[in-house]
């Protein structure tokens, strides 16, 4: 008796673990970044974790081809227990609407198989850091970094700051200048460049970068480097206040 019951528990889990093929397509992380990054969708084979405006809600959930079924049990003033959502899969993109919308909402929500890639979309530009052969040191400051990202785009080499490009020879007074006046009195002798850089930019350019930085002689110069245990990019779900933390070395 005892050994039925074991199967029939068995059965009982694979069953609830096994997924259609369209729900197949659906498992992992969906994110809306860079339209704000605040809505995330997480499905996983027995149950769905979803973010909006930082409001966390676990469920289950089940698709077909054009509909997904949510049910979240535990109830929320203004938030309904159970609803469904048509959507579309297109690519790497996850459309959805509300059964009475007439369109997708656009641009939709990105699968996120890597926080520094899905980070990438809003600079819209390519940047494969470049690995260390030295003892990284991790950078505590950023809210007090520069950040200037230097990669390319269309296999030209651009820099930017977040969203705008930058002819930084002519450019770098009034950013640095910019950042001054945003800060407290105390806070100007903290700012520093912090250097995010392709690791296909050649030592040539990369000197001439630091040239027009040494500008600012008091200002330091750090440089961001790959390390695999830390999630550059991953945005802040819980509005915690959380940032990742940079990995590399001042130079």
């Amino acid at each position: 008796m005892k050994k039925i019951f074991t199967i029939l528990i068995l059965v009982f889990i694979i069953s609830s673990c096994s997924r259609n093929e369209y729900e197949q397509k659906l498992i992992g992380n969906w994110n809306n970044y860079p339209n704000g990054g605040r809505s995330n969708i997480k499905f996983y084979n027995d149950s769905v974790i979803t973010y909006e405006y930082y409001l966390k809600r676990k469920g289950t959930w089940k698709a077909n081809k054009s509909e997904i079924q949510f049910h979240f049990p535990k109830r929320i003033d203004g938030y309904r227990e159970y609803y469904t959502l048509d959507y579309k899969v297109l690519n790497d993109t996850l459309l959805i609407k509300n059964k009475n919308d007439k369109e997708f909402l656009i641009p939709g929500l990105f699968r996120v198989s890597d926080y520094w890639n899905h980070f990438l979309r809003e600079l819209k530009m390519d940047i494969d850091l470049p690995k260390a052969d030295f003892k990284l040191i991790k950078n505590d400051s950023m809210v007090f970094g520069i950040d200037l990202y230097v990669g390319f785009k269309d296999k030209k080499v651009i820099i930017k700051n977040f969203r705008k490009e930058l002819h930084l020879d002519s450019e770098i007074e009034g950013l640095v200048f910019s950042e001054r006046a945003m800060r407290k009195e105390n806070e100007e002798k903290y700012l520093y460049f912090n250097l995010i850089i392709d690791k296909k930019v050649n030592e040539k350019k990369v000197d001439s970068l630091k040239q027009i930085l040494n500008r600012f002689p008091e200002m330091k110069i750090f440089r961001v480097y790959k390390n695999d245990t830390a999630n550059y990019g991953k945005y802040d779900l819980k509005n915690t206040g959380e940032y990742w933390n940079w990995y590399g070395k001042y130079e």
